[in-house]
Formats: structure tokens, C-alpha cells, sequence
């Protein structure tokens, strides 16, 4: 069965990885882009990917992008996207230990 998620899904997912796994949490902060691409199965082309670690004493605030007039939104590009299910593994292999997550995620 195919999957589609949503961005504020996949950052959920992304999160729960890196707070349960010292390992992918620093593959994470190292290449941030290259570890969504690879864990996801994407190009991020020219996105600027940032990654920033959570401290007990700063908190974060995301201010969500408002869309341009005539711009898809995520929700609006999954319907015009077609396509089926695609499996998606990620290996992050790093001093003799293996990070493995699988998902299915429609594209």
C-alpha cells in the first residue's frame, strides 16, 4: 500500500530517528541534505536544507512559508504529481554500526 506523506510528517519522522538514534543524529548534523535525500529517495535540488540541534534553554520558532499567489502547495503538488508507491530504504554506515530505516512513500 502507498503512502503519501506530508512535510510536517516526514519532519516528524526525521525527528523521532534523530532522538532515538545517536547515530543518525549525527549523520543528520553533518549533511542534513544529503541525509534527507537519502533517506527519503529525493533530490532537494537548490534547497537550502539547515539543520539546527534543540538546547534545553533556546526555543525554536518556524515561521511557515506563505505561498505566492498562483504557487501549489505541498497538498496541491501530491495531486498533480501522479506516480505510485515507492519503497525507500537509507543505510548510514558509520564506525561499524548501521543505521537502517524503511518506509513507503508515495512520489
Amino acid at each position: 500500500m502507498s503512502q503519501t506523506m506530508t512535510r510536517g510528517e516526514m519532519q516528524d519522522l526525521v525527528s523521532k530517528f534523530a532522538s532515538e538514534n545517536p547515530k543518525y543524529r549525527k549523520a543528520l548534523l553533518d549533511d542534513t541534505k544529503g541525509t534527507i535525500e537519502k533517506q527519503f529517495n529525493i533530490s532537494l535540488g537548490s534547497a537550502n536544507v539547515k539543520a539546527v540541534a534543540d538546547t534545553s534553554d533556546t526555543v525554536y520558532v518556524v515561521v511557515p512559508h506563505i505561498l505566492a499567489e498562483g504557487e501549489l502547495s505541498d497538498a496541491d503538488l501530491e495531486k498533480v504529481a501522479g506516480g505510485g508507491g515507492k519503497e525507500v530504504s537509507c543505510d548510514i554506515k558509520q564506525g561499524g554500526g548501521v543505521v537502517n530505516t524503511y518506509m513507503e512513500v508515495g512520489v
